[in-house]
């Protein structure tokens, strides 16, 4: 059974970013990006960059602290190397004193963490030519990527959905959050639900927020119980960009059991008949809130 209006609610009260929380981390991007385009010569751009920028972000489990991305567009300098562009971002927040004792390099970023409301990592991007590559600290060596054909990409489908892969991804990495027995970036998981649409269909596969939940996970379970072995997952907007770089054989099987298990559930629930017994089946995978 569908239950439109207790999903649409589900996602207005249980899976959306508070209200709240989403203005000050717009506020926050805001005030970094502002300092940054004052304080670094190179700088040109400041973009967001994954949930954010997709739309699928959520509300972390028990209101804890999230993830956020931005996409810091340097102009290229090729007496630099990937190394020297993570210290110049780093360098030069340290130098502020809201972010003096919060900042940090990583391997691709420099992150600063708002404690107790969410981590901002801070991607310098260089382009070079009609290309973009990011910095990875730890080889020093520069990696491609394109995060705004991505989001291109991922809108598309949405648009074929008529806008319900957005809050379909949401839902799907609830579960994942919620029942918290299983790993997968959130870049994989929203690639394979991407893929899992094609850009010369429409009609009532999409109907409603349940309809494409449900054709969607079907998809994905079929190709994944179709393929025991870890795909390659790359950026289809950058052949180059691979998105498995975090996952591992044995990440990816538990994934593919787990999802199976889910799957079946979520098939369970819509194709109840009975309205009761349908609440009672969503209930067990998204929790007592749900309806």
């Amino acid at each position: 059974m569908n239950h439109i209006e207790e999903f649409n609610d589900f996602i207005r009260s249980e899976v959306n970013l508070n209200p709240n929380r989403l203005r000050e981390l717009q506020r926050r991007v805001r005030a970094v990006d502002e300092f940054l385009s004052r304080n670094l010569r190179s700088y040109e751009k400041c973009e967001n960059q994954g949930s954010h920028a997709l739309g699928t972000i959520i509300r972390p489990v028990n209101d804890g602290e999230y993830d956020s991305d931005i996409l810091l567009y340097l102009t290229n300098d090729p007496h630099k190397s990937p190394r020297d562009y993570v210290d110049y971002v780093f360098t030069c927040l340290k130098q502020n004193e809201n972010y003096a004792d919060k900042v940090q390099r990583k391997t691709r970023c420099v992150s600063v963490d708002f404690v107790g409301e969410f981590n901002l990592d801070i991607v310098p991007c260089i382009t070079r030519g009609n290309l973009q590559d990011i910095c990875n600290y730890r080889t020093d060596k520069f990696e491609p990527t394109d995060g705004t054909g991505y989001r291109e990409w991922f809108n598309g489908k949405t648009d074929v959905t008529n806008g319900h892969l957005k809050p379909t991804t949401q839902l799907l990495k609830y579960i994942r959050d919620h029942k918290g027995n299983y790993e997968v970036p959130s870049i994989l998981l929203t690639t394979f639900i991407g893929h899992s649409v094609h850009y010369n269909e429409r009609g009532k596969r999409f109907k409603t927020l349940p309809d494409t939940l449900k054709t969607v996970s079907n998809r994905i379970n079929s190709f994944l119980q179709a393929t025991p072995n870890m795909p390659r997952m790359r950026n289809p907007a950058r052949r180059g960009e691979r998105f498995e770089r975090h996952w591992d054989q044995k990440q990816y099987l538990h994934f593919r059991e787990m999802f199976n298990i889910y799957n079946g559930q979520i098939n369970g629930a819509f194709n109840e008949t009975d309205r009761r017994s349908s609440l009672r089946k969503w209930r067990a995978l998204f929790g007592d809130r749900f309806g």
